[in-house]
């Protein structure tokens, strides 16, 4: 799913008792390897035309100077980071929520369309948004105009810095599932390019941020990160395999169940 480990480490951790700093610190930590290591060689052996490469600078760089900035002067108090996230996750389940409704009536307008593909699965199954010409990384780059590219430029370098200082500094998520949007509303990529590349993105947005606090604020729990890595391995390894068997519509739409759940618990709890 377009997201990182930390929209799930951050609500299971402060569930166990641990802060909000310290498992953002741990998500960072988790999240450069599994996504930005593991997650990458997996897609890149797998699948590398699912990458985006055009799309990364564009979102990796501002959210690293945005992160930068905000994790050395924080803005928001825990109660807020709290109550940012559950919006966050809410928000995120309502997108995706209305692609997945948005896919099920394409299926079920090209029902005997072989092109619209199996219900579960692979590129254009999917989409976020209605209109129905997506198409590929390379056809999407050739037919535009070059005033087109720098507002597409300039839209992903905004929204990732925002996501940059704003999510991922203060609760460890939201450069993922901002490119996927990005990918998806800005550049219009098929949802299987845009999962990847979010994922990628997030992973490597992380990294930063997990080098001020593990080597600036050392607080970055190296005993739990290093027990979670081994199973974060695994899972990248295979995340693929997963996203073939199941599709990707039945993929997210457990993601938006898992989202809706997380957003309750961290404003009960």
């Amino acid at each position: 799913v377009p997201v990182g480990g930390g929209i799930v480490f951050v609500p299971i951790l402060s569930y166990f008792g641990i802060k909000l700093q310290l498992g953002a610190a741990f998500a960072l930590a988790t999240m450069t390897f599994g996504n930005g290591v593991f997650g990458f060689l997996t897609w890149l052996g797998k699948d590398p035309a699912c990458i985006a490469w055009h799309v990364v600078p564009y979102a990796v760089v501002p959210a690293w100077i945005g992160a930068t900035w905000a994790t050395f002067y924080p803005f928001l108090t825990p109660l807020r980071c709290r109550q940012l996230f559950s919006v966050f996750c809410f928000v995120v389940a309502i997108i995706v929520g209305r692609g997945i409704y948005i896919s099920k009536k394409r299926r079920k307008t090209n029902y005997d369309n072989d092109d619209d593909d199996d219900g579960g699965g692979g590129g254009k199954s999917f989409s976020i948004v209605e209109d129905d010409g997506i198409s590929d990384n390379n056809s999407t780059i050739e037919w535009q105009s070059d005033d087109s590219r720098r507002r597409q430029r300039l839209w992903a370098s905004c929204f990732s810095f925002l996501a940059g200082s704003i999510l991922v500094s203060h609760i460890a998520i939201g450069n993922a599932m901002t490119t996927f949007l990005v990918c998806s509303f800005v550049w219009r990529l098929p949802a299987k390019t845009s999962v990847v590349t979010g994922i990628i993105v997030g992973g490597w947005t992380s990294a930063v941020p997990f080098g001020i606090h593990l080597i600036v604020f050392q607080d970055v729990p190296i005993a739990l990160w290093v027990m979670g890595l081994p199973g974060v391995y695994l899972g990248a390894r295979i995340a693929p395999l997963v996203h073939e068997q199941l599709g990707i519509v039945n993929v997210l739409t457990l993601f938006c169940l898992f989202l809706l759940a997380t957003s309750v618990l961290m404003i009960t709890t």
